[in-house]
């Protein structure tokens, strides 16, 4: 079994059994990357995050998705990030969201020049084309904007992957384990 499938199984079991503690009112709830308690996405596939106006149905989220420049150890020629169907069936949507890459770290700097930008509703894919390969070890920022969060408040796991130069297949590089609609 690939890892990423295997990661994949593993995070399904992990929501089941995190629904339960949010249910019992007792869950510990971070929002960027970095110390988790009682499991979760292990530490090398855990990316960092933030998120704007993350209220329930809001018309108006921006999701900063960050990418530190140790994950990269190629160059990167595509993006693909993918997210769960169950953010589409509790109300979310991406369909006027607008979609950019920017350099460096947090909420990103200057931004990167894009070819094209796939949002692909029926898989639940967004495909990135940079202009230019992305540099390794090289840190970036893929940004959301006019995003609508769906209507329940959840831990929506987004993983990336992408295509590094001179590779035939999509590399898993990891997962944002977000808390969205959580204000």
């Amino acid at each position: 079994m690939s890892s990423k499938r295997w990661l994949r199984q593993s995070l399904l079991g992990l929501l089941a059994a995190s629904g339960l503690a949010i249910a019992g009112g007792n869950a510990i709830a971070q929002t960027t990357e970095g110390f988790t308690i009682f499991g979760g996405v292990d530490a090398q596939y855990r990316l960092g995050y933030f998120i704007d106006n993350n209220e329930r149905r809001s018309d108006d989220a921006r999701y900063y998705l960050r990418v530190s420049g140790r994950k990269v150890s190629n160059e990167i020629l595509e993006l693909f990030i993918s997210y769960p169907q169950e953010f589409e069936d509790e109300g979310g949507h991406f369909d006027r969201a607008r979609i950019e890459l920017r350099e460096g770290t947090g909420r990103g700097g200057a931004t990167i020049d894009v070819d094209e930008v796939i949002i692909d509703t029926e898989n639940n894919v967004f495909e990135i084309y940079p202009s230019e390969p992305l540099q390794p070890n090289s840190s970036f920022v893929v940004v959301l904007h006019d995003v609508r969060n769906p209507n329940r408040y959840g831990n929506r796991f987004f993983f990336l992957d992408a295509l590094y130069q001179g590779a035939p297949l999509q590399e898993f590089i990891g997962v944002w384990p977000m808390e969205v609609a959580a204000e």
